[in-house]
C-alpha cells in the first residue's frame, strides 16, 4: 500500500519550461485553433473561465495502483506548510491551458457523481458578477487557464506549486500532458492515486501506456490519470478517393496509403490530378515521433533517433516534389485545407483531432466527406492527465473528479458518444464497438475498430524524457525553415540544438 510522502511541493524539479503543442483536444467553443497549441490546444476559450488570470517506469510499476483503498488516505489532505484560508478551502482551484477537461467536468460530471453540484454566481476579484459557475458540494469550481504557448501554462503552474507550501490559496488539481509528464510525476508535487483511495480494479480497463506515461520513474507511483486514448488515424476526402483512387472504400485506400512508398504513389497521383496529399510539413511529424525507439534526451544527452531523420528525408522530398501545400499547423490556411472543397487529400490526426480539428474546421459541409483508414502505421499523438496536487485541501472532491471522469465506464461511453473522444476504458469502447456505434461526421463508419487496433499497440515504455516538448517543437519548427528553402538541414540542425542549449543549459549534453 503507497505512503503518503509528506514532501513540500516547493521541491519541484524545474526541468524544463517550453512551448506546449502536443496533447488533447480543446472544446468545442474554441475550436481546433486551441487544439493544440497544445495539441491540440491553446485556450482560446480562457476568458470564459472563472479565473483565466493567471514513464517510463514499466508496466508492473502502474499496476501499483493496486492498493487498496488506503485507510489512512485522509492524512493526504493535511496542510504540511501554511494552513488554508477559508476561501481557498471552499474553491477547487483548477490549473489548465484550455477548455476542454472543463467541458468536459460541466457536461458530465454532474450526470455520474453523487456529490450535489449546482450553477450559482459570483463576483471576481474586480466585483464583476460571473454567471454559470459550477459549485461541488457547496464549493466553487475556478479554473486557472493558461495558454501553452511560450510555456505561459507550465511557468504558470509551476510558480503556483511552488508557493504551494507557503501559500494560503492551494492548487487541487492540475493537467499535464504526454510531452512534459515526467517534470511533474518525479516532482514530488503531485499526489499518487494510491494514496487518494484510488484503485487497480478502479483502472483495470484503462490502457496501459496511460498509466505508464503517468507513473513516477522515483517512487513508481502513478500521479495521474486520463479519461482518453489517443491512438491516431489517417482521415481522408472521400470525394478525391473516388476521383483518383476510385474508390472511397477505407479497405481499398488503405491499399494506397499501408507503407510509405506506397503513400507517395498515392501523392504522386494526387498531383496529377491537382490536389495536395497534405496540408503542412508537420502533418506526419507525430506519425513518426511516437515510433521512436529512444527518448530525446538519454543519460543527459541528447538523442536524435532515426525516426526523426526519416520524418526529414521524407518531408523534403515531398515538398520538393509538390505533394504538401506548406501551411503552419494551427493556422488558418491549414485549418481552411480541412474543409470538403480543399485540395488536400488528407490528414493525420489522434483520436482528438476528429472532433475538435476535422469535424470542428470542416463543418456540417464536411459531414460525410471524411473517413479513416490505418495509414502507413500505428501511431498515438498527446493526451491530456489529470493530477491531485500535494497540498489539496479539497482531497475528497479532487478523488471524486478523477474516478467520475476516468474510471466510470458508463461516463466513458457517454464522452465518446456525444463528442465522438476516445475514451480510456476499453470495456466501454467495446461495449460501443458491440453496439453498432457509428460516426455521423465520418458518413456512418465505424472508426473505433481501427482505433483500438492502433490504441492496443502503443507503448511509451523507453520513449520519454523531462524535454520532450522543446525538444518537438525546437525541431519542428527549424526544420520548417529547411523544408521551405530558407536554410540548409545543416544550419537548420544547429538552429534546432543552439535553441536547445538556451532552454536547457548544461542539464542536457548536446
Amino acid at each position: 500500500m503507497a505512503k503518503l510522502k509528506r514532501v513540500l511541493a516547493g521541491a519541484l524539479s524545474l526541468c524544463m519550461v517550453g512551448s506546449m503543442l502536443t496533447a488533447c483536444g480543446d472544446d468545442s467553443s474554441s475550436k481546433s485553433d486551441a487544439s493544440s497549441k497544445s495539441n491540440s490546444s491553446s485556450a482560446a476559450d480562457s476568458k470564459a473561465d472563472s479565473s483565466a488570470a493567471d514513464s517510463t517506469a514499466d508496466s508492473s510499476t502502474a499496476d501499483s495502483s493496486t492498493a487498496e483503498s488506503n485507510p489512512d488516505r485522509k492524512n493526504t489532505a493535511e496542510i504540511h506548510g501554511e494552513p488554508s484560508s477559508d476561501a481557498s478551502k471552499n474553491t477547487v482551484k483548477i490549473y489548465c491551458w484550455n477548455t476542454e477537461f472543463k467541458s468536459r467536468v460541466d457536461k458530465f460530471y454532474p450526470k455520474y457523481t453523487k456529490l450535489k453540484v449546482e450553477t450559482g454566481t459570483y463576483k471576481d476579484k474586480d466585483g464583476k458578477e460571473l454567471t454559470e459557475v459550477k459549485t461541488i458540494d457547496g464549493k466553487k469550481v475556478e479554473w486557472v487557464v493558461n495558454t501553452n504557448d511560450g510555456g505561459v501554462y507550465q511557468t504558470k503552474l509551476d510558480e503556483a506549486l511552488k508557493a504551494q507550501p507557503k501559500s494560503a490559496d492551494k492548487v487541487d488539481m492540475f493537467l499535464m500532458e504526454a510531452d512534459y509528464a515526467m517534470k511533474y510525476t518525479d516532482g514530488n508535487v503531485a499526489l499518487s492515486i494510491q494514496d487518494m483511495g484510488i484503485t487497480a480494479d478502479d483502472t483495470k480497463e484503462m490502457y496501459q501506456y496511460t498509466l505508464d506515461a503517468a507513473t513516477s520513474s522515483k517512487d513508481g507511483e502513478v500521479k495521474g490519470l486520463s479519461w482518453q486514448a489517443t491512438p491516431g488515424l489517417l482521415y481522408y476526402n472521400v470525394d478525391k478517393a473516388k476521383e483518383v483512387l476510385g474508390s472511397d472504400d477505407p479497405a481499398e485506400v488503405q491499399k494506397a496509403v499501408a507503407d510509405w512508398d506506397k503513400f507517395k504513389e498515392t501523392a504522386e497521383k494526387m498531383k496529377a490530378k491537382g490536389y495536395k496529399m497534405l496540408s503542412s510539413f508537420a502533418d506526419t511529424y507525430r506519425v513518426f515521433t511516437s515510433n521512436v525507439s529512444a527518448p530525446w534526451v538519454t543519460d543527459g544527452k541528447l538523442t536524435i533517433d532515426p525516426q526523426i531523420d526519416t520524418w526529414i528525408k521524407y518531408t523534403k522530398e515531398w515538398t520538393d516534389a509538390g505533394y504538401i501545400n506548406g501551411t503552419d499547423q494551427w493556422q488558418a490556411p491549414w485549418q481552411n485545407d480541412q474543409k470538403a472543397d480543399s485540395k488536400v487529400f488528407c490528414f493525420f490526426f489522434p483520436s482528438w483531432g476528429l472532433p475538435n480539428c476535422l469535424a470542428s474546421n470542416s463543418g456540417d459541409a464536411g459531414k460525410g466527406k471524411w473517413k479513416g483508414c490505418p495509414g502507413p502505421t500505428s501511431w498515438y499523438w498527446g493526451g491530456t492527465w489529470i493530477c491531485g496536487a500535494i497540498d489539496t485541501d479539497n482531497l475528497d472532491i479532487v478523488t471524486d473528479i478523477m474516478k467520475v471522469m476516468t474510471c466510470d465506464k458508463e461516463c466513458a461511453k457517454d464522452i465518446t458518444k456525444t463528442e465522438n473522444d476516445y475514451t480510456n476504458n476499453k470495456a466501454g469502447i467495446k461495449e460501443l464497438q458491440e453496439s453498432g456505434f457509428t460516426s455521423e461526421f465520418l458518413g456512418g463508419q465505424n472508426h473505433l475498430a481501427l482505433m483500438s487496433d492502433n490504441a492496443d499497440k502503443i507503448s511509451l515504455k523507453g520513449k520519454i524524457s523531462p524535454y520532450d516538448q522543446f525538444c518537438v517543437e525546437g525541431m519542428q519548427g527549424a526544420m520548417g525553415e529547411y523544408f521551405k528553402g530558407e536554410t540548409t538541414y545543416e544550419k537548420a540542425l544547429e538552429k534546432f540544438k543552439t535553441d536547445l542549449k538556451k532552454k536547457v543549459g548544461d542539464a542536457v549534453e548536446i
